[in-house]
């Protein structure tokens, strides 16, 4: 079962998007605040991270951030959650979001699971490698790239 972490400090929105995600086939995890964030993102190693840009502790740019500068997470995609304009989508991107949704367009969940799909269906690096496909490579040096 594939697993998608949210992290959002509003706990009717964490309940919300659980009963959508979790009857859509999902596992969800839920994260109150930045650090939260960071901590269950190093030890499940979710599929998917659904972010909110507006977080106690540590904030969601921040939170996007360390999970692009740390090894063990970088290659999990994030999808930005804010209340905040569009104008911030370029900003997220550069940061390492692979998707912006603004919550007040979040009416229709088909938007969600349709940027989760993608997010899904998006090559990682930590998935495919060529020499994984190299006849005669010893399977420890495969990791080691």
């Amino acid at each position: 079962m594939l697993t998608i972490l949210l992290v959002d400090d509003n706990v009717h929105l964490q309940i919300a998007f659980k009963k959508v995600l979790t009857s859509s086939g999902y596992r969800v995890e839920l994260a109150g605040d930045g650090e939260e964030a960071l901590r269950l993102a190093r030890s499940i190693r979710p599929d998917v991270i659904l972010l909110d840009m507006l977080l106690p502790k540590l904030g969601g740019v921040e939170v996007l951030r360390a999970l692009k500068a740390d090894r063990a997470t970088k290659t999990i995609p994030v999808i930005a959650l804010s209340g905040l304009p569009m104008s911030n989508e370029t900003r997220l991107r550069r940061d390492g979001a692979i998707s912006y949704l603004q919550k007040s367009n979040l009416e229709d969940l088909d938007v969600l699971l349709q940027a989760i799909d993608y997010a899904l269906l998006l090559p990682r690096d930590d998935e495919f490698c060529e020499v994984a496909f190299l006849p005669g490579v010893p399977a420890q040096s495969k990791r080691s790239e």
